[in-house]
């Protein structure tokens, strides 16, 4: 008897876990948002440029000095482009929210020397989904 209930609870949990896969992966929100996100993700100039909004701002705290930081995303956009790639590093998306037109994500980047946490702000603008506003935070290992 503790068998059959094994194997039955076995695939209750596995047809519930493909269940939300399959509904994750056909809300088409979330599929627009996450594409955004992978752009971001991917390091590469032109695909992090087609990310973010022309107006979207990345704010942090130097984790050096302490200062406030607000740098325009053109800025930082120049940056990645003359970059060579995103480098060693490990990228995963942590969360994602969507309500309606807006959105907010949580990655994490762990490279050798640090931890990284970016929180992306999204809006869906004329049917695509744009990161409008980054802040981040840096611990060093």
């Amino acid at each position: 008897m503790h068998a059959k209930f094994s194997r039955l609870l076995l695939t209750a949990l596995l047809f519930c876990f493909l269940q939300n896969s399959t509904m994750a992966q056909s809300n088409p929100e979330e599929t627009g948002a996450r594409a955004c996100l992978e752009n971001y993700m991917s390091g590469m100039g032109d695909r992090v440029e087609k990310a973010f909004h022309p107006s979207a701002t990345m704010k942090y705290v130097d984790i050096n000095t302490g200062e406030f930081k607000d740098v325009p995303i053109a800025d930082y956009i120049t940056r990645v482009k003359a970059g060579s790639g995103p480098g060693k590093r490990t990228i995963s998306i942590q969360s994602l929210n969507i309500e309606g037109t807006a959105a907010n994500a949580k990655i994490k980047i762990e490279t050798e020397t640090a931890i990284l946490y970016d929180y992306m702000n999204m809006l869906k603008i004329n049917g695509e989904w744009k990161i409008v506003s980054k802040i981040f935070s840096r611990v060093n290992k």
